[in-house]
């Protein structure tokens, strides 16, 4: 997966590899011009059974640019008749994608119901313009799918997808087969349709953004259920452990029984599907945001993430490897001045911590500039903790696990300095609320090499987050068949 800039259209390079799975097959999101409704347009089985679709993306890291940026528009499936079904629908406001940032990561995109059958096509539309980033960040290049047009349409033929016994899709955009053309700047993309097992056994973990109103709040088991236009109704998101819920309005911290019926939320977790195609998806958040009733108008409210490269005072540059907007550059200034913060302190903010923000934008290009609502931490402890224990730092302990515990810890053996924090010696760490953004909890094994970030008390680390070496996929990632017809710093 090689990424090669060439000056003629006759020497190819390799580019980016983005991947859309599929679970519970078909329905999905919205359409291009010409579909028609998802629950009615599989020909003659418009009165067949309807099954539920979570769709995902992926992707694997080009070599040769460091971030590649697309904004998805549409997908759609075409049955055997020629009826074009909606998948995802982003006409209004597309997906903006970092492809680099989905490495051996899915994104869940949509959620829908269609009806069962067999479909022999996928389009994807995309806007017709993607930002490649260089290695070192130094630059940006904006180049073009097609010469003129504002769209471009991806086509994926010659599929049987029989969506009664098959509840997966998956469409990787191979990075191996890309090529970009520095002489007429456009970008040549090849899109495929791996078994999806294969795809999902590379995911390290799913994600998600839920975005739609609260339809019920449950306190004693510390979940709520969100409509949300592209993932279907009743979405579950539960709260992880020091989980914050910040109201946009007021900046403040409030109580999951605060949370009204009705409320708009957006919520950024990880996804945990079910072990069937009949389960509900499970997003496991570490923060919820109440939005504001009545956003300002003509006010470009945005939401980024990556890693912290610079401090200076209250302007903090972050690399970003997320954003909701075409960032232009490889990095955003972001202003903490008037920031809330859900989890950590403007003192715990360094090089190489992991940070979402979320806020209002000017400038563009190099010259853009956050001004932030709110700021969270990766893995750090919120004010609540720190509180109940002022002691603690935000930290992470890096190493092999050298023994398993009774109690579900585990001890790491540091034997050099890991920043100002650490020191070598023997660190005990609990996993047990810990949210997994690579592996997963059988991968605990000694010897496996392991980074947990979160709150460091004595020599004693409570994880928010934690990474597993080389250990990916998910062993319930891809549902059975449908039964037949009558289911330191963080760095």
């Amino acid at each position: 997966m090689k990424l090669r800039t060439t000056t003629s259209a006759s020497q190819p390079s390799r580019l980016l590899a983005l991947q859309l799975a599929c679970a519970a097959f078909l329905a999905a999101c919205g359409g291009v011009g010409g579909g028609v409704d998802a629950t009615a347009s599989a020909g003659s089985s418009a009165q067949a059974q309807s099954v539920p679709l979570q769709t995902y993306i992926t992707d694997n890291l080009a070599t040769e640019y460091s971030k590649v940026w697309v904004s998805i528009e549409t997908i759609t499936a075409v049955d055997g008749s020629g009826a074009e079904v909606t998948l995802l629908d982003a006409t209004a406001a597309p997906a903006v994608v970092n492809l680099s940032s989905l490495a051996a990561v899915g994104q869940l995109m949509a959620t829908a119901n269609v009806a069962a059958g067999v479909y022999t096509e996928v389009r994807v539309t995309l806007a017709n313009s993607i930002q490649l980033v260089s290695l070192d960040g130094s630059s940006t290049i904006t180049a073009k799918l097609a010469p003129a047009g504002s769209s471009f349409v991806v086509h994926v033929r010659n599929l049987s997808l029989d969506t009664a016994a098959n509840g997966q899709l998956v469409l990787d955009f191979n990075l191996a087969k890309f090529s970009y053309d520095a002489a007429t700047g456009l970008v040549t993309p090849t899109v495929e349709a791996p078994k999806p097992a294969d795809a999902f056994g590379k995911f390290v973990h799913q994600q998600a953004t839920v975005n739609g109103l609260v339809a019920s709040v449950d306190v004693a088991g510390q979940s709520l259920a969100v409509d949300d236009a592209r993932l279907g109704r009743g979405v579950v998101v539960t709260l992880a452990a020091d989980a914050v819920i910040v109201d946009a309005a007021t900046g403040a911290t409030v109580s999951l029984g605060a949370v009204a019926l009705g409320a708009h939320v957006e919520i950024r977790g990880t996804v945990k599907p079910g072990a069937t195609t009949a389960d509900p998806v499970t997003v496991v958040a570490s923060v919820v945001h109440i939005e504001k009733a009545l956003p300002p108008v003509a006010v470009q409210s945005v939401a980024g993430a990556g890693k912290v490269s610079l401090v200076n005072g209250h302007l903090v540059t972050v690399a970003l490897n997320e954003a909701s907007f075409l960032p232009g550059a490889n990095s955003v200034v972001v202003d903490i001045a008037s920031a809330h913060f859900a989890h950590g302190v403007a003192a715990d903010l360094a090089a190489g911590i992991t940070v979402s923000f979320r806020g209002t934008v000017s400038g563009a290009g190099a010259q853009t500039v956050v001004l932030a609502s709110d700021i969270d931490l990766q893995g750090a402890p919120s004010q609540g903790e720190r509180q109940k224990n002022p002691e603690q730092t935000f930290t992470a302990v890096n190493g092999a696990i050298a023994r398993l515990n009774p109690d579900g810890t585990f001890t790491v053996t540091v034997v050099k300095a890991d920043g100002p924090v650490v020191v070598p010696g023997v660190y005990t760490v609990d996993p047990l609320h810990a949210t997994y953004m690579e592996g997963k909890a059988s991968c605990l094994t000694t010897g496996a090499v392991v980074q947990a970030v979160g709150s460091l008390l004595d020599t004693t680390l409570a994880a928010r987050f934690m990474n597993v070496k080389g250990c990916a996929g998910e062993a319930h990632a891809e549902p059975p068949p449908a039964p037949a017809p009558a289911a330191s710093n963080p760095r």
